[in-house]
């Protein structure tokens, strides 16, 4: 049996791949390449491949035409759909593995990250040192007296203590709009800080997330209720612009916004104008309607947003968390087993794959 790995996976797995499953696996990762691979690649590369283990790719049901070997899909990814034609594989009867929750603790250590670096001026501050604010000849102890050293940056008027102030997260309610994997683990991050929380998700209900220590609210409530608003919801039809000028009209003037879910989900327009008129109190981004950033982008010139290039899952750790759930399941269906993460269920009646090969 061939595997073709696009994915970027950690050397236990592929060595299962290899010496538990018996495979023949041809690894390609994408940390290796400078681009995804083409579908034109893809097809040469798939010839009398049976296990497709896919990261960013794209699997179009033309692909999967031309794959004629092609038994199985594992996507390492939490939504699959992203890259993968669910319908196209289920047509095909091929069943789509994926890996839900693999960044959930990545995004979540995230988010907070983010929260703290806008809240708490930490970016800026941070910044502003690097480009000579707040820099210069260092002083006495600005105390003058006293058995120790005193602050000697100074927290008078005009001092990075005065200017950089920023509010406690003690206390402070916390909106959290998607509430998956990622975000009850955000969840458990504000408790541990002590914060209020509300939820807004249609497919999550009051009680559950009761027993997350979260009440449930409309988007509205939420907005006008929540000091912090951060999102965690995927893109579909019913959440793309899901937060827009109205949402952004309800927050408070002192309120701050938080995206580490896509870009698409929020009118970003509305979110640049509503800071640039001092209508938030700040935003931090990890994604954009644009990606990369343009050089020139409005939201490079906001001393209070916090921006980052797509980081919010690269934690060192997810690598191996969907190697592993995505090999457990891969050796689950070669074993006649149902598989715990499987996107097409449909796929899975009558499925015979040959493991001889």
């Amino acid at each position: 049996m061939k595997a073709l790995v696009t994915a970027n996976f950690d050397d236990a797995n592929l060595n299962r791949l290899r010496d538990e499953l018996g495979m023949e696996v041809d690894y390609r990762p994408i940390e290796e390449r400078s681009k995804r691979l083409s579908s034109s690649e893809l097809e040469d590369l798939l010839e009398g491949v049976d296990v497709f283990v896919v990261g960013y790719e794209g699997v179009s049901a033309e692909l999967m035409n031309a794959a004629e070997d092609l038994q199985l899909i594992a996507c390492a990814r939490g939504g699959p759909d992203a890259n993968v034609d669910i319908a196209a594989a289920t047509e095909h009867g091929i069943p789509v593995l994926y890996a839900p929750g693999r960044n959930a603790v990545s995004v979540a250590d995230f988010t907070f990250g983010l929260i703290l670096a806008v809240v708490r001026n930490i970016a800026r501050s941070h910044h502003l040192l690097h480009t000579g604010t707040y820099t210069g000849e260092p002083v006495a102890d600005a105390a003058d007296s006293g058995e120790r050293d005193d602050v000697t940056w100074g927290i008078a008027n005009g001092s990075p203590y005065v200017e950089l102030s920023g509010p406690e997260l003690q206390g402070k309610t916390l909106g959290i709009v998607g509430l998956g994997a990622i975000g009850r683990n955000v969840a458990q991050r504000a408790d541990g800080f002590k914060m209020e929380l509300l939820g807004f998700d249609p497919f999550v209900d009051a009680e559950e997330m009761t027993e997350h220590g979260i009440e449930k609210s409309e988007l509205d409530d939420l907005c006008e209720r929540s000091d912090i608003v951060t999102v965690h919801c995927p893109v579909t039809d019913a959440t793309r612009g899901l937060i827009g000028e109205a949402e952004f009209d309800l927050l408070s003037q002192d309120a701050y916004f938080v995206n580490t879910a896509r870009g698409a989900i929020v009118d970003q327009d509305a979110l640049i104008e509503a800071l640039q008129n001092d209508e938030l109190a700040g935003a931090a981004l990890d994604v954009y309607d644009q990606e990369p950033l343009p050089d020139d982008h409005p939201l490079l010139e906001l001393p209070n947003v916090v921006t980052t290039p797509h980081l919010a899952g690269a934690a060192d750790e997810v690598v191996d968390r969907h190697s592993a759930i995505l090999t457990d399941d891969i050796a689950a269906v070669l074993a006649g087993r149902e598989p715990d993460h499987v996107a097409n269920e449909a796929a899975l009646a009558g499925l015979t794959v040959d493991n001889d090969g």
